[in-house]
């Protein structure tokens, strides 16, 4: 289940899945973003790649440190190389 609220400055953790189905062994370089509600304000949150076999899975564990850039933000995961990307959305909590 994805969270519904962020405190910003902690951690929270962002798990995601890739199935390599490009007919060959594939780098995918991911992004992590939180983006402002207008999309004015964007900070990365993390960055890194991996490799996977043609067929192979792998599920990705993140650790981020939220930022505060408003009452409510999107993250999105983006595997930059192949322009896919999922989001969620989540409100500040409101004892913050």
């Amino acid at each position: 289940s994805l969270p519904k609220n962020y405190v910003p400055g902690q951690t929270q953790s962002v798990s995601f899945t890739v199935h390599n189905l490009e007919y060959r062994t594939t780098g995918y370089h991911y992004r992590i973003t939180e983006v402002s509600q207008d999309g004015s304000q964007n900070l990365t949150l993390a960055d890194s790649t991996f490799t996977l076999p043609q067929d192979a899975y792998k599920n990705e564990a993140v650790i981020i440190h939220t930022a505060n850039l408003g009452s409510r933000v999107k993250v999105e995961v983006q595997l930059v190389n192949v322009n896919e990307s999922v989001d969620y959305w989540v409100d500040r909590s409101p004892n913050d």
